[in-house]
């Protein structure tokens, strides 16, 4: 059973405008020998733009003052599908780690991942959840296509465990409003809540079987271009913190 409303749709809308407009406007370029590099073009899915990305491009941005940037938000499988068919020059993804043909796979940073609730849940003070602990609870959850996602769904499923899915949203901020508002319990990447925040409180889940990596993707060719090769080393020296 799926809840709709206008205003949250709204608020999605408008974090994605923002997300796409995150641009800056080149001048120059970068000249890597007898090539200009004008462009730089990341794929990303929103969680990892949204709290990772920012840190980055400041120092590249340090480095390379006149290269553009342009974001492409999407789901990891069109991620992958733009790598293969050079139409960006990274993709940022989350997911566990795995080989793909082609494609150079840098694992940045394994990621705990966790329940989200409000403050005043039943959940808040544990120190951890079991999936069993999440029977009959009703969830507010990523589009499909979201790698965490489908994880979640397949373990539930899998033992299973009865459950709800109240609403589907593709914005990890207007999911977050959502479970203040006490419709429903999330599950998401633990650096997307703050430590100190008064409303939410993140609870790890245990499962051997997690194993999700932040992880940046791209093409072999890359790597023989100095401007590339900068944005691979600041990704590979940045975490994210909470």
């Amino acid at each position: 059973m799926f809840c709709s409303f206008h205003y949250v749709s709204l608020l999605g809308t408008l974090s994605s405008i923002i997300f796409i407009t995150l641009t800056v406007q080149v001048h120059l370029g970068a000249i890597e020998g007898d090539q200009e590099i004008k462009t730089l073009t990341i794929g990303s899915i929103e969680t990892v733009a949204l709290y990772f990305l920012p840190e980055i491009l400041d120092k590249f941005k340090k480095l390379y003052p006149d290269v553009h940037i342009r974001i492409i938000p999407s789901n990891e499988r069109n991620i992958i599908q733009m790598i293969k068919e050079k139409e960006i020059d990274f993709g940022l993804i989350l997911d566990f780690p795995y080989y793909i043909p082609e494609v150079e796979n840098l694992l940045l940073e394994k990621q705990p991942m966790g329940i989200v609730v409000p403050h005043d849940h039943k959940f808040a003070n544990r120190r951890e959840l079991e999936i069993k602990d999440l029977t009959d609870e009703s969830f507010i959850l990523t589009e499909k296509g979201c790698t965490y996602r489908a994880f979640l769904l397949e373990k539930l499923n899998g033992e299973s465990i009865s459950h709800d899915i109240s609403m589907e949203l593709s914005s990890v901020e207007t999911i977050k409003k959502a479970i203040k508002n006490h419709w429903g319990i999330g599950f998401l990447p633990l650096f997307a809540v703050e430590e100190n925040d008064q409303f939410l409180k993140t609870v790890p889940l245990n499962d051997t079987a997690l194993n999700f990596h932040r992880q940046l993707l791209y093409r072999k060719e890359k790597k023989q271009l100095n401007v590339f090769n900068s944005f691979i080393d600041i990704c590979l020296n940045s975490t994210i913190s909470k």
